[in-house]
């Protein structure tokens, strides 16, 4: 019999999923883990530790990371952690799911169940339907496998609560409206779903037809009582084309934590996301949507963006205008996962970003800012920054920096814990290689990378006698 879990321990996992691509709560939750472990619900103390442990190990490996070795460390961790509990974690889950796949077909259907596989439980495995994401179990359903019985009894017991989601991928509209939801499972459900597209991206059809659609196929679409389970939103181009847009201002669309556009929406596109009440989104993915600063602005601006803690953003045309009301937003002081390569940054946004308390928010571990018209005022900005001594890699790949930027950055003591430095594809010349050669402040710098800078041999050999191998030129 597993035991109940302690009630503030069940409202911090309804935390954890309320908030899905916010890692604090998840965070919050171990360190709760750690001091209540004897009273927690759980089998024993050592059974909390653990789950706190795997917490904090996924969610540092979930962060984009250039630090091949720790990463070896972490997933090292991992495994151990995985192969002493997952075992006990999961239940019968592992097995019900196996059994519900595992039906033979073709020849094999004739033959008697004893000369079916037996079951073996891979507690490493990434295929069986399950998996731990950022300590949180994560399982992957069909449609046809919800109303199982032995599947409907899992969710019903309290090894269940240590879902962050139950996910069904669909694509289409008539699939949507279709779908069957037993009460076990609706507190875990969540649906991704892609409008705009006959069948879901997969491997072998990364590019499916898009599904003929009309305004008023949308609003069907939107008003039907499934649209309530969907978490994960892509919009395709063909919605867009459709009218999609607009009626969102005016769906009920605050179930949504995840959103991806996925076609070009220009400002007034972005305006049109603004006004929808995405009162709940935690992660919004609007790259390549041809969004200039008046759209970032209002974006940024927006009443309803309250919860949105990750913003995906590179390949629009942001500029230093919409950098700059990023940074003066509300939004600077939310959000901990930003991507903004390409956007047409340049020294005038950075300096703003610098000047924010965005960057002491970011999680990290690396601040990248490549592809971006930052030049030597940039990097100064940068090397200002006290906020950049929360970050070990920072990556300005494919930009302007120059020597007195590359200067900048060598003098500055907020680089102290890098430990990857990339200023690949940059305007670095010799005075700025020995710069960095001779900085009292990289000492923990494992990787640096200068290729395609216009650096002679002697600086370089300076570079190689301060940095040895760990130096790229």
């Amino acid at each position: 019999m597993v035991p109940r879990l302690h009630p503030d321990l069940r409202a911090l996992l309804v935390a954890c999923r309320s908030a899905p691509a916010d890692d604090v709560p998840r965070l919050v939750l171990a360190d709760w883990l750690d001091e209540n472990a004897d009273a927690a619900g759980l089998p024993n103390a050592n059974d909390a530790h653990a789950r706190a442990a795997l917490i904090r190990v996924q969610v540092e490996l979930a962060r984009p990371s250039c630090d091949d070795g720790r990463v070896t460390q972490l997933r090292a961790a991992e495994s151990r952690l995985l192969t002493a509990h997952a075992a006990d974690w999961l239940g019968e889950l592992a097995a019900t799911i196996d059994h519900l796949r595992g039906r033979p077909f073709g020849f094999g259907s004739d033959l008697p169940a004893y000369a079916h596989p037996p079951f073996r439980f891979d507690p490493l495995s990434t295929r069986g339907g399950w998996q731990f994401a950022r300590g949180l179990l994560r399982i992957d359903l069909e449609p046809t496998e919800l109303r199982n019985r032995a599947l409907a009894t899992w969710f019903a017991s309290p090894l269940a609560e240590w879902v962050d989601e139950a996910r069904v991928t669909l694509a289409g509209s008539a699939v949507l409206e279709q779908l069957a939801v037993p009460d076990a499972l609706r507190p875990y459900l969540g649906v991704r779903y892609t409008i705009g597209a006959h069948v879901t991206p997969m491997m072998r059809l990364p590019n499916p037809q898009p599904e003929p659609l009309s305004a008023k196929r949308c609003r069907q679409l939107l008003d039907c009582a499934n649209f309530g389970f969907v978490r994960s939103l892509t919009i395709n181009l063909s919605a867009v084309e459709a009218g999609l847009l607009p009626l969102l201002p005016g769906a009920a669309v605050g179930n949504l934590r995840y959103l991806s556009v996925r076609a070009p929406l220009g400002d007034p596109g972005a305006a049109l996301l603004a006004r929808a009440a995405l009162i709940n989104l935690s992660a919004l993915d609007i790259s390549a949507c041809e969004i200039g600063a008046g759209g970032l602005q209002l974006l940024a601006n927006s009443p309803h963006l309250r919860q949105l803690v990750s913003l995906t953003a590179y390949r629009n045309s942001f500029g230093c205008d919409g950098t700059h009301a990023l940074a003066t937003s509300p939004l600077a002081e939310r959000l901990r996962v930003l991507e903004l390569q390409n956007t047409g940054l340049g020294d005038r946004g950075v300096a703003a970003l610098a000047a924010s308390p965005l960057f002491d928010r970011l999680t990290g571990p690396g601040l990248n800012l490549s592809m971006n018209p930052i030049a030597d005022a940039g990097a100064a900005a940068l090397a200002g920054c006290p906020y950049l001594a929360r970050f070990t890699e920072l990556i300005l790949r494919e930009c302007r920096v120059g020597d007195k930027g590359a200067k900048a950055l060598a003098a500055s003591p907020h680089l102290a814990s890098l430990t990857y430095f990339d200023l690949w594809n940059n305007r670095v010349g010799d005075p700025g290689a020995r710069a960095i050669a001779a900085s009292t402040h990289l000492h923990h710098v494992r990787e640096l990378s200068l290729r395609d800078n216009p650096i002679t041999r002697r600086a370089r050999e300076a570079l190689e006698a301060r940095f040895g191998p760990r130096v790229h030129v």
